[in-house]
C-alpha cells in the first residue's frame, strides 16, 4: 500500500485543514465529498473532513488537538477507497496522550448555568458562492461557507422557544445568535454574529457569549470581547491564497 506525505503549513494550520496532495487524489480516484479519518493506534478517534476537489481537507480541528500538530510537521497516511467509502489512515505522526478533554466541561455558558442536555440537531449547510458581507445575515451565510476552516461547527438558531428549553436566562437584547459545537471538545457553545467586532459591545458582555463570530475584528480593546473570536474576512482570505476554497 502506497504511503504519502503531506506538511502542515501555516496557512493550513490556521484553517484546521490538511493538504492530500494531486497524487493521493490520482492514485485513490478520491472525489469531493466525505472521507474519514482513522488512527490506528486509537480506535476511539471518530473524525470525518470535507475533502474539496483541489485536495484540500477541512474539518480537522480535532485532528491538529489530537496530534498537537505545529507547522513544519510531516504527516504519513495512505488512503482507501472502497464500496463509496473514502478514508487515510495516519501512519505517524503516533498520538501521545493527548486528545479533547474527558473530564467534565469548565467555562461555557452551558456549563455555567447548568443547562439541560437536550439533544440539538446540527445544520448541515450546502456549498455557496463567497461574497462581501452587506449585513448581519451574510455573516451567517458566510459561515456556512467557511465553518469547516474554524474550531466550530453551526448547530442552529438560538430561539427564545429553544433557549427557554435550555433554562438559559437571558434577556431579549442580551440574548445569543446561535448555538454552535466545538469540533474539539464536542460541547455545544453560545455564539453570536456580527459585522464588525467592535458592534459586539452595544447590546453584549463578554461573559454572555462563547465565541464572537465577525467579518472584520476591529475592536482595539480586547477586553470588550469574549475569549474566542472568529474573523471570517481573515480565514476567506487565508483558504483563497492557499487555494482550497470551493
Amino acid at each position: 500500500m502506497k504511503t504519502y506525505t503531506t506538511t502542515i503549513s501555516t496557512s493550513y494550520l490556521n484553517l484546521k485543514s490538511l493538504y492530500l496532495g494531486a497524487d493521493a487524489m490520482r492514485d485513490s480516484s478520491f472525489q469531493p465529498g466525505k472521507v474519514a479519518v482513522l488512527i490506528p493506534s486509537d480506535s476511539t478517534f471518530n473524525l470525518e473532513g470535507t475533502l474539496n476537489k483541489q485536495g484540500g481537507l477541512s474539518g480537522m480541528a480535532a485532528f491538529y488537538y489530537k496530534l498537537q500538530l505545529k507547522e513544519g510537521d510531516k504527516i504519513q497516511f495512505t488512503t482507501q477507497n472502497a464500496q463509496g467509502t473514502q478514508s487515510i489512515t495516519i501512519l505517524s505522526p503516533v498520538p501521545t496522550s493527548f486528545g479533547p478533554p474527558t473530564s467534565k466541561p469548565t467555562g461555557t455558558i452551558f456549563s455555567k448555568q447548568n443547562l439541560r442536555h437536550i439533544f440539538i440537531e446540527p445544520f448541515r449547510p450546502e456549498n455557496l458562492n463567497h461574497w462581501e458581507p452587506e449585513t448581519e445575515t451574510d455573516v451567517y451565510m458566510a459561515f456556512g461557507v467557511l465553518q469547516e476552516y474554524t474550531d466550530y461547527q453551526y448547530c442552529c438558531g438560538a430561539s427564545q422557544s429553544l433557549l427557554d428549553k435550555l433554562g438559559a436566562k437571558y434577556v431579549d437584547a442580551t440574548k445569543p445568535d446561535a448555538i454552535l459545537i466545538d469540533r474539539v471538545s464536542g460541547e455545544y457553545v453560545m455564539g453570536e454574529w456580527k459585522k464588525k467586532s467592535s458592534e459586539f459591545k452595544q447590546n453584549h458582555k463578554p461573559e454572555e457569549i462563547d465565541v464572537l463570530v465577525c467579518w472584520i475584528d476591529d475592536e482595539t480593546d480586547k477586553s470588550k470581547l469574549p475569549t474566542k473570536v472568529v474573523a471570517l474576512h481573515s480565514v476567506a482570505r487565508l483558504a483563497a491564497e492557499t487555494n482550497i476554497a470551493e
